[in-house]
């Protein structure tokens, strides 16, 4: 009786988050948090990797992640503002109209830098020598040199250059960074991954501000409306990124794919209710209330 008892109350909590808005402030909070762990991760690289003297593109490099949560989180914000919590009257007002536009811009420049990082690292990818210099770890120790393996990286020292790989030939990824075979080939997944997961996450945002633009419009069929639904299918490979990151052992980065998803499955969702609000003829007042 008493577990049946608790298992009727864990359905009721349950309903109760995914029905009401508990769920979704619960995601964008803990997007808050893993945005703050991305900068100390990078600021920890930054801090080993570049210096005082390192060109401002090579510190803009190094945060992209930083950089790219800052621009995503920015427009979470502006979608839920214009999708849920915003009235028409509200957005009626030329000033809330016109700063909701800027920031989106200034998001949407703030993922530029990304996509222009992610190319600038495919094409120095493409460039690195597909045949290993032979020169072992040992000779590299003490010179400030990187061996990096899945993302990791490992200052070469005398005391761990010969439990670093047993390739007698090393790919230079950059001036101070290298890797053996095995590496070498993670680097060209990663550095794939990355590029074509930026373009469809812009893919699915793109469809998210057509979908708004067409809703404020009051228009909900028609060809505009369903190229924004097709394009919605970027989230199956999206999903597909996100296990990479979970096989590879970049568990922080599939979790972060999860709950990027689940955050504009939430705009996902006032937009559904919205477009319901307009089928039914409801204000779309009633429905941010």
């Amino acid at each position: 009786m008493t577990q049946r008892a608790g298992r009727g109350k864990a359905g009721q909590i349950l309903d109760a988050l995914m029905k009401g808005q508990t769920l979704k402030y619960l995601i964008f909070s803990v997007l808050l948090l893993n945005f703050v762990q991305y900068f100390l991760e990078e600021a920890q690289q930054a801090s080993l990797m570049l210096t005082a003297e390192s060109p401002l593109l090579a510190w803009t490099s190094v945060f992209v992640t930083t950089i790219d949560e800052l621009g995503w989180i920015g427009l979470l914000l502006a979608f839920e503002l214009e999708t849920y919590w915003l009235s028409y009257q509200a957005l009626s007002v030329r000033w809330v109209r016109f700063s909701l536009q800027g920031l989106r811009g200034l998001c949407y420049v703030l993922l530029a830098h990304t996509i222009v990082s992610n190319l600038s690292a495919t094409q120095s990818y493409l460039e690195i020598d597909p045949e290993p210099e032979m020169v072992s770890p040992c000779t590299l120790a003490d010179q400030d040199v990187f061996f990096s393996q899945n993302l990791a990286y490992q200052l070469i020292t005398p005391d761990n250059c010969q439990a670093l790989t047993s390739d007698e030939g090393l790919f230079f990824l950059e001036t101070n960074v290298v890797t053996d075979a095995s590496g070498y080939q993670m680097a060209g997944w990663h550095t794939w991954i990355d590029l074509q997961d930026a373009l469809l996450w812009l893919l699915v945002v793109c469809a998210i501000e057509l979908s708004v633009r067409l809703q404020n419009a009051a228009v909900i069929e028609g060809r505009w409306v369903f190229l924004a639904s097709i394009a919605r299918f970027g989230y199956g490979v999206l999903i597909i990124d996100g296990l990479f990151w979970l096989v590879t052992g970049h568990y922080l980065y599939a979790f972060d794919q999860a709950l990027w998803i689940g955050g504009f499955w939430a705009i996902e969702w006032n937009l559904k209710q919205w477009r319901a609000a307009i089928q039914d003829g409801t204000n779309h007042d009633e429905v941010t209330a």
